[in-house]
């Protein structure tokens, strides 16, 4: 009896633990989405999705240093679709399913958005994902559970979202182009919720360990 109530409180302990990993509740019972309540971070999805939507871009050709930084966005937001993609059909938590998906919805937006740019100033966009992310996703494709789990989140939600978030302030600050520098302004603060959300998130995965990590 002693040993059946002990397992059944290890097992309660590790559910609960599964759950913290990045969705919680307010007091309110309102739930929380890394550090932010879910409710928030599904608005500010939205209302940058909206923004990249709303966009116009024009004819005005791309000075080379500009078309540089286009393919910089398109490099780095195809690979956040891509393994954001596969991690939806496998994450085992919920709440990084949730992140990919939204990763998702937040890219393709992007992706279309960028290719309506590209296509009214002449400039071609890559139409497969680079070798680095095809090194991820036959990483990924490897793995599975909390490792797997805890890898998307490292590699796509912070790392992917840092280097985005460097890409997005160089465009900001120094391209010429009007539409180009709305399309950052507008997706710009997407990443920045993605990546607080992601380090938060990381932060309450448990470590990986060696083999885990590696996918073998």
């Amino acid at each position: 009896m002693k040993r059946t109530i002990i397992a059944l409180g290890m097992m309660l302990t590790l559910a609960s633990g599964s759950i913290s990993i990045a969705q919680q509740t307010t007091p309110s019972g309102s739930a929380m989405f890394g550090t932010m309540s879910q409710a928030e971070f599904d608005r500010i999805n939205k209302e940058g999705a909206a923004k990249v939507k709303a966009i116009k871009p024009t004819k005005d050709p791309l000075a080379s240093a500009d078309q540089e930084l286009m393919m910089q966005v398109a490099k780095g937001g195809m690979m956040q679709l891509e393994v954001s993609r596969l991690a939806v059909q496998k994450a085992t938590s919920e709440p990084v399913r949730k992140l990919a998906q939204s990763e998702v919805e937040e890219q393709t937006g992007l992706s279309a958005k960028l290719k309506e740019i590209a296509t009214a100033k002449g400039v071609t966009l890559p139409a497969a994902p680079d070798a680095q992310t095809q090194a991820m996703l036959t990483k990924m494709k490897g793995m599975s559970g909390a490792a797997l789990d805890r890898y998307y989140v490292q590699e796509s939600g912070v790392k992917g979202h840092e280097q985005l978030d460097k890409v997005m302030s160089s465009v900001e600050s120094t391209a010429k182009d009007a539409g180009l520098k709305s399309l950052a302004a507008a997706a710009h603060p997407l990443v920045k919720t993605h990546l607080t959300v992601s380090r938060t998130m990381l932060t309450k995965m448990p470590a990986a360990s060696g083999a885990a990590s590696s996918g073998k």
